[in-house]
């Protein structure tokens, strides 16, 4: 009978489960709940700054490139350099100084992609070398020149060498270069003139600090003929000269510009040029597409 007993109180005991929720609190995993919360809060945070890290990188891409250079600073390199009032006295060469151009300028390299854009206000810069020589430099940005180097040969003014300087800012690093040529004297301004003449030439580059095989430019530079400009609100004749180059070697690619030069000193009043040129690098091919237009603004060198 005990035995019996004890066996029907069992059986009508509920099962643990089944304890009502008043006899004592449910039991729950609180600990699993905050720490899920947490690494979702975590995740998202990380999210944000990801995308805020994003955001800045690709603003800063798209805005950190070249600024203007001020013609106080081209004048204060042109003074530094202790320039020699009579390094390239005599003809056909304008004073030395700083002249101040207006124009705009556009490159664009496909690898990485990124473009920048120049101007309005572009130093031009004549120091005088020796054995009656003179360099022309254009400064269109702080990132940016090209200078042309010009001599007498015989009664014509001819052009020896080029070079150019790039700097490209990839907010992470930034890539600069400079291609220089020695030219074979290539006439742009002889001493008889005759519309339709062309005169061919040939340059030898290289460029550092990236390194690459030699570059040989070869080209016509053809006279167009006279043209009446107005620079500085005064109207004066300019010889027309238009340049059609190829690149080959190191670099593939073509350049062609315009340039109107001063009959009196050789001295480029106003220019254009575009470019397009295939250079090898460690992620592959970059071609760099750009173009530019420049006018004198005053014809009086700040010396």
């Amino acid at each position: 009978m005990t035995s019996t007993l004890e066996i029907t109180t069992e059986s009508r005991r509920p099962p643990p489960e089944a304890v009502p929720v008043g006899g004592g609190p449910t039991p729950t995993k609180p600990s699993f709940t905050r720490r899920h919360r947490k690494l979702l809060v975590v995740a998202g945070a990380l999210m944000v700054t990801v995308a805020a890290g994003v955001g800045v990188f690709a603003y800063l891409w798209d805005h950190t490139g070249p600024h203007e250079l001020s013609p106080a600073t081209a004048y204060q390199r042109f003074r530094a350099g202790d320039p020699d009032p009579y390094g390239g006295s005599g003809p056909v060469q304008p004073s030395q100084g700083v002249y101040l151009y207006r124009g705009s300028g556009n490159e664009h390299i496909s690898l990485p992609p990124k473009s920048q854009v120049e101007g309005p206000t572009i130093p031009g810069t004549v120091t005088y070398l020796k054995d009656g020589c003179w360099t022309w430099r254009l400064d269109y940005s702080d990132s940016h020149w090209q200078n042309s180097t010009f001599c007498r040969f015989g009664n014509n003014l001819v052009e020896v060498g080029r070079a150019g300087w790039y700097r490209w800012n990839l907010v992470a690093l930034s890539i600069s270069d400079t291609a220089t040529f020695r030219c074979s004297p290539e006439v742009v301004l002889p001493a008889e003139l005759s519309v339709g003449q062309q005169f061919p030439f040939t340059c030898t580059g290289s460029n550092s600090p990236i390194h690459m095989a030699p570059v040989v430019m070869t080209g016509v530079n053809r006279y167009i003929g006279p043209q009446l400009l107005r620079i500085g609100g005064t109207e004066v004749v300019a010889l027309h000269f238009r340049e059609s180059s190829t690149f080959a070697g190191g670099q593939h690619g073509t350049y062609v510009s315009d340039l109107w030069v001063s009959p009196q000193n050789g001295l480029p009043v106003k220019g254009s040029w575009t470019t397009q040129v295939s250079s090898p690098t460690f992620l592959g091919t970059s071609t760099l597409s750009g173009h530019a237009s420049f006018v004198l603004d005053s014809p009086k060198a700040h010396t």
